[in-house]
């Protein structure tokens, strides 16, 4: 809470280790651990890619959360300016991650469901979301595997305002050049 250090929660009760990753500022309380005042983990790296990768992963598929739409339109108002600005924030610390750890293992991102027309905090309609989704990571998927690697639309929720081609799936590992 008062450094935003990233702790890996790996061993000790884990009713707290949920606890703290549930303590979302404002919302829950935080939880006391060794010392340390303890929040949801998203507020510091929200997709922890190299958390995986550290623990030995060499293929991780990536759905990324807390709303990584782009918007047509700016939100109106002081509170969804604050909501957008933190999933920009979480959004490019994503893909900055992506971008960094890519030769590390296979990334497999898949696509969010978008345009969101309802608040992914709308359970009411969390069916319908569960839907989109599945469909868009089967479509994407099916295309990994047709052709190997999918490119990044500039157009692409995770990459805005990108020029070229981006590869949302790689596979770099040694040897997969012929190295």
């Amino acid at each position: 809470m008062l450094d935003g250090l990233e702790v890996r929660l790996s061993r000790g009760d884990l009713a707290d280790a949920v606890l703290a990753s549930t303590a979302i500022p404002g919302v829950f309380p935080t939880v006391e651990w060794h010392g340390h005042e303890l929040m949801d983990g998203g507020v510091a790296d929200n997709t922890p890619l190299s958390h995986a990768i550290e623990l030995g992963a060499t293929e991780v598929y990536v759905l990324a959360t807390g709303g990584p739409c782009v918007l047509p339109v700016a939100p109106r108002g002081a509170v969804p300016r604050i909501v957008n600005a933190l999933a920009v924030l979480v959004r490019r610390r994503l893909v900055t991650e992506i971008d960094a750890l890519g030769d590390a293992a296979r990334l497999i991102v898949l696509p969010p469901p978008c345009p969101l027309e309802v608040s992914p905090n709308n359970f009411a309609r969390a069916g319908e979301l569960i839907e989109r989704a599945l469909d868009a990571a089967r479509e994407h998927l099916d295309a990994l595997e047709d052709g190997g690697q999918t490119p990044m639309a500039p157009s692409h929720p995770l990459r805005p305002h990108v020029h070229g081609p981006h590869v949302t799936s790689r596979e770099k590992r040694p040897g997969a050049d012929g190295d």
